[in-house]
């Protein structure tokens, strides 16, 4: 009988020897791609990860957990140490009490989908409870500076997550965070760990070996014979981390909430991990995931280079589009694949076939999809496209994403089966989507989120439009630099229309429109900010400001109010800036009513303050106050949301006042008022701003010496003018 113990050993050795070839395989597709010098990157981070050596990277003093089980110190690592650290001399394999049992890298590597310069994602696979907390912290320490020496040396993105065995064996990968998953993805995550992971060293899953169509049972007697020592293999060559027969559909729910927001960063790729969740939703998943399709190819005797995990997903989701999606959907998948795997195929390849293996095989893809050489190339340029032909796409992306997690979620509630998802990672992630989805008032839109790649506009044109000279106007952004008339302007090339020229401008840098070599065109009059003020303006912002990935803000920024994070102001005075505003020092001040005196006559003359800030949950918002007493009500307004805590200055806040003037203006007095009133702690009854600076007294309400030394205290946090 097949499942006679010396039956099971025979088979389990068996899958043990295809496996290995199979993985090696796997790392040598893995370094065709890279760079020469990443080739010894990847080849030398086992080691360094296997020891704390001065003078390496991920060097750490203190008693630092390392080692690797079973780690070999191999020609090949040899060599990579010596081309990258020739002046190092690496001890040889001395005895360590190993802490990581294997190091398994995850995602597209050795897919068709990995590119010269994907990321190294790693999931390091330990026993937490092994070591105290104080050395768990310095471990972490020791793969963050694994992690800088790879990008700063060699501009490679490598990422360590730790995940303890037992904790994998359950199902629980940790809080959803800016990369974990939490309890929104348990079998889902441990089945893509299964069906793309590559063991660079170390033990191997248990799982990879047992028979096809183990069910948990059967899986906890083949592990039971491996521990007992009833088969031909060493126990402590692998690692448990638990069968995967099926996926409850409670999961699914979940798992497409943190698609949407993945989405927001990666929306190609999203799209056919959505689809591959609604076709494991709607399918048949016992025995039938995409890492049992794998694995049965593996031990089937499908050629290895022919076995591609992308790919695989691919055609998976191409099938179910096929049969419940339409045209369009199915036109966006294909172009979403086309995109993601980056590999260019030119329209002449296409007909005539090329030498390159990776290419053979989306050729052979491409054909059978019926697309003409001219609809590859259109999708190839796909960077040089115009930004609302990209913007067109991501909405496309995005609509079908959205009607796939309705189609989830209503499956899901009319299956009775209760979802999976936590009740806070639920509240956590959808925070996250009502940060991007919510519409409010003097909100920013996120535009481009849904677009991958370089935003940036060679030409841009800032055109006010009046009906008559007495309106107002709107505020046009336009692709391009144009005189034509609004009428005259196709459509097209309109990318934003707004009430000030502030909140495009806000825009603009939010979305990445701007770049230091675009080159701009303000078509407007009588306005205090002119052409030199629009591209200083611009630079500022965008240096100070930038969009926020919504899956990467802190789970900590989510469970509070939202707060300020960012602050920019645009302070106007007017153009030129009036004289009353440029004279005078704040040191010559006496007393607490010239002091008074000093800030007023200058607060006085701001025509409009413009508040641009970015708050703890990623929104933007931009808001103008225009007439008397516009800096205090703004500053009223931003003043609940200021963090109680200390700020730092050069990071939260920076303002611009238009000018145009050569010669620099100090204005060090004012960004010391707005923060010390932003931050001024005392009760406010009143309802008005309780200004620090502003707070004087009569004299007969408070003590000379009290007025002199608030006065003094003043001036001695003020620059010196």
């Amino acid at each position: 009988m097949a499942d006679k113990p010396e039956n099971i050993a025979e088979e389990l050795f068996n899958n043990r020897q295809i496996f290995l070839r199979y993985n090696q395989n796997n790392i040598n597709r893995i370094q065709q791609p890279l760079f020469h010098v990443d080739r010894h990157v990847f080849t030398i981070i086992p080691r360094l990860l296997h020891i704390n050596q001065e003078g390496l990277p991920g060097y750490v003093k203190g008693d630092v957990p390392c080692g690797i089980h079973h780690f070999q110190l191999d020609h090949r690592i040899q060599l990579a140490a010596e081309t990258l650290f020739p002046d190092a001399i690496f001890r040889g394999n001395e005895e360590v009490e190993p802490f990581i049992h294997t190091i398994l890298l995850m995602g597209s590597c050795g897919s068709i989908a990995q590119s010269r310069k994907s990321d190294l994602d790693y999931t390091l696979l330990v026993n937490k409870h092994s070591v105290s907390p104080e050395r768990l912290g310095l471990f972490k320490q020791k793969l963050n500076l694994i992690e800088k020496w790879a990008w700063d040396e060699f501009n490679l993105e490598v990422h360590f997550f730790i995940n303890d065995i037992q904790e994998v064996k359950n199902n629980i990968f940790g809080e959803s965070d800016t990369e974990s998953t939490g309890s929104a993805q348990a079998k889902l995550l441990k089945e893509e760990m299964y069906r793309t992971a590559v063991v660079t060293t170390g033990k191997l899953p248990f799982w990879w070996i047992v028979p096809l169509q183990t069910d948990d049972d059967q899986y906890e007697n083949y592990l039971h014979l491996l521990r007992t020592r009833q088969t031909l293999l060493d126990p402590d060559a692998f690692v448990d981390i638990g069968n995967v027969d099926d996926i409850s559909q409670g999961e699914f729910f979940g798992g497409s909430i943190w698609a949407l927001i993945k989405s927001f960063k990666a929306p190609f790729k999203t799209l056919l991990k959505m689809g591959l969740l609604e076709e494991y939703m709607f399918g048949q998943t016992r025995f039938n995931l995409l890492c049992h399709e794998i694995k049965k190819k593996v031990f089937g005797g499908t050629l290895f280079d022919d076995i591609d995990t992308y790919v695989a997903m691919y055609e998976r989701v191409e099938r179910f589009f096929k049969e419940h999606k339409d045209e369009n959907a199915l036109d966006a998948l294909k172009t979403s694949f086309v995109l993601k795997v980056g590999t260019k195929v030119t329209g002449e390849e296409l007909v005539k076939g090329s030498p390159d293996p990776r290419k053979r095989t989306l050729i052979n893809m491409y054909n059978s999809w019926d697309w003409e050489p001219a609809k590859l190339e259109s999708v190839n340029a796909y960077f040089s496209w115009q930004m609302l032909d990209k913007v067109a796409l991501g909405n496309r992306i995005n609509k079908i994403l959205m009607a796939s997690y309705k189609n989830i979620s209503e499956a899901n509630k009319a299956s009775g089966e209760e979802s999976l998802i936590s009740e806070r990672d639920t509240h956590l992630l959808g925070r996250k989507l009502f940060s991007f989805y919510r519409p409010s008032q003097n909100k920013v839109e996120n535009l481009f989120a849904l677009v991958d790649g370089e935003t940036g506009e060679k030409e841009l044109t800032f055109m006010i439009h009046r009906v008559n000279p007495k309106d107002k106007g709107e505020w046009y952004l336009i692709r391009g630099k144009t005189l034509a008339f609004l009428e005259h302007i196709p459509k097209e090339q309109i990318l934003k229309k707004a009430y000030s020229l502030q909140f495009l401008v806000a825009f603009t840098c939010f979305n990445s429109l701007f770049r230091k070599d675009t080159v701009l065109l303000l078509r407007a009059e009588q306005q205090s900010i002119k052409d030199q003020d629009l591209k200083i303006l611009l630079e500022d912002l965008s240096s100070f400001m930038s969009q926020v990935s919504v899956a990467s803000i802190p789970n900590e920024d989510l469970l509070t109010n939202a707060r300020l994070r960012q602050l920019f102001m645009i302070v106007d005075f007017g153009n030129p800036i009036p004289r009353e505003v440029m004279i005078g020092n704040l040191h010559d001040c006496k007393t607490p009513k010239e002091y008074a005196g000093f800030m007023n006559r200058k607060l006085e003359r701001i025509t409009s303050t413009t508040a641009i800030y970015l708050t703890t949950w990623g929104e933007l918002f931009c808001k103008t106050y225009v007439g008397a007493n516009c800096m205090n009500r703004c500053l009223a307004e931003l003043r609940p949301m200021t963090p109680n805590r200390e700020i730092d200055e050069d990071e939260f806040f920076k303002f611009f006042v238009p000018g145009s003037r050569k010669e620099k203006i100090d204005f060090s007095w004012l960004s010391r008022y707005i923060i010390k009133t932003l931050t001024f702690k005392k009760g406010n009854t009143s309802g008005k701003v309780e200004s620090p600076d502003l707070k004087i007294h009569p004299s007969t309400s408070k003590s000379t010496s009290e007025g002199a030394r608030e006065m003094e205290e003043a001036k001695s946090e003020s620059p010196s003018t």
